[in-house]
């Protein structure tokens, strides 16, 4: 295994004289080898090697045992350890994210300190069995061909010179040189993480079918890895190409190739801090053809406008990016989809129609597309009794929890049409008018 392991250091240039590397070690076997394996090549690769463990405290005394076990481990092969315990559970209470999420940012938030502080890469334990697991995982979820590349071999300070031994070959190692470590009771049961399934009932069967498995995995990976590095490369040209004022030029972009396009989208939004899933690059694809707008995580909303596609960021990331009201115009927002359409208003003949339509010449005033707003009023368009939108929301029994972020089209606080309400008394369509729009929303489709 020292060979493979060292060839793969020497492939994907993981490590070079003098370098630092803190092993990120659990007490796995895994782990435990990993670490083993680059103290026997300390002297060769001229590295100083080190050890990190996290304790999640979420296996009560077998967390302690954990911890226990990597502090006898270092102390008995004199490697310098950090620890750091945190109570994952509680974080995770706190911040309303998984417990598998929690304890990941917290791993790498430590990792992250740690290499700044030693200036040291970090070796984390992931084998080509992990890699097999997360290929697949991701598959069953939804990814693109990047997600399909699984593990990378480095990503900033992180490096895996374990990538391609499989879990077997690490036990081997383990028995024929006598390591002991510890088995983690979780990773036994199907019920506790979605990979353990996995790994227990997927991948076993497939190596069954084939015991040439690993082998072709490997393969596999080694050439969409190449066609993604190859595909970000000339994506990177392309997005330079696109370029224009004030962001990226519609018709360039709309010009590309259709693989090629996801992948310098994705480019221009990562540059900016907007991160995206492929529903998210996939509508905006789609606003380069109608226009639009499309509101992304963190914030952010990427707009199609005169031939522009851009991103403007809010100052919440809570809040929705207040737009200006265009004809045509598609708008995705919250699981919704918000279509302004152009009608003549002979076109203009149900009541449902005619409550969510505005008189056209409104957006010449400076019409804006938003949410509620403090002081926002609505006058209804028959009584003619004007009502803050709050205390209208009420009355009609909107769910709270739908009042901040049902969208509403505005001049400053007077409110012109509401979503769930209609067109207000200032935004209903005169007499004389010949053209409306037309606010067409639909649920559950095209979810940004």
């Amino acid at each position: 295994m020292n060979n493979q392991v060292l060839k793969t250091i020497s492939d994907h240039g993981l490590l070079v004289s003098d370098d630092n590397v803190i092993v990120a070690l659990s007490g796995g076997a895994d782990s435990v080898s990993l670490l083993h394996v680059l103290l026997s090549l300390r002297d060769e690769l001229r590295i100083n090697v080190m050890a990190a463990h996290v304790n999640h405290q979420l296996r009560g005394a077998e967390s302690l045992r954990d911890e226990e076990f990597v502090r006898l481990l270092c102390s008995a092969l004199s490697v310098e350890l950090f620890v750091r315990t945190a109570d994952v559970n509680k974080l995770s209470a706190e911040t309303g994210e998984s417990v598998e999420l929690c304890g990941r940012k917290v791993r790498y938030e430590f990792f992250s300190e740690l290499a700044k502080a030693q200036g040291a890469k970090i070796a984390t334990a992931h084998t080509l069995s992990d890699s097999e697991e997360t290929m697949l995982y991701n598959m069953a979820r939804g990814t693109t061909l990047h997600g399909l590349c699984s593990i990378p071999y480095k990503r900033d300070y992180i490096i895996r010179p374990l990538l391609d031994v499989t879990r077997e070959q690490v036990e081997c190692y383990c028995e024929s040189n006598s390591l002991e470590f510890v088995q983690d009771s979780t990773n036994f049961d199907e019920e506790v993480c979605k990979r353990n399934k996995i790994r227990l009932s997927v991948l076993p069967p497939l190596r069954e079918l084939n015991s040439g498995f690993h082998n072709n995995f490997s393969r596999l990976r080694e050439q969409l890895s190449a066609v993604d590095e190859y595909m970000h490369t000339t994506a990177a040209e392309a997005l330079e190409s696109c370029r224009c004022d004030y962001g990226l030029s519609a018709e360039k972009l709309s010009s590309l190739p259709e693989g090629l396009l996801g992948y310098v989208l994705t480019r221009y939004l990562a540059e900016s801090g907007a991160t995206a899933e492929y529903r998210h690059i996939s509508i905006c694809k789609s606003i380069l053809r109608s226009g639009g707008a499309v509101c992304l995580p963190q914030g952010f909303t990427a707009l199609c406008r005169q031939g522009v596609f851009r991103l403007k960021h809010c100052s919440s990331a809570e809040s929705f990016s207040e737009l200006s009201v265009e004809v045509p115009m598609n708008v995705f927002y919250e699981e919704k989809e918000y279509s302004f359409i152009e009608l003549n208003t002979e076109e203009i003949i149900y009541k449902k129609l005619s409550s969510d339509c505005l008189d056209y010449d409104i957006i010449s005033s400076g019409a804006k597309l938003r949410t509620r707003r403090e002081g926002d009023t609505f006058s209804h368009p028959k009584r003619g009794v004007t009502k803050p939108l709050r205390k209208l929301q009420n009355e009609l029994k909107i769910p709270a929890e739908k009042r901040d972020e049902s969208l509403v089209i505005a001049l400053d606080n007077t409110i012109l049409w509401a979503e769930d309400i209609g067109v207000s008394k200032q935004g209903m369509i005169k007499k004389d008018s010949k053209k409306a729009i037309y606010i067409e929303v639909k649920r559950g489709k095209n979810n940004a």
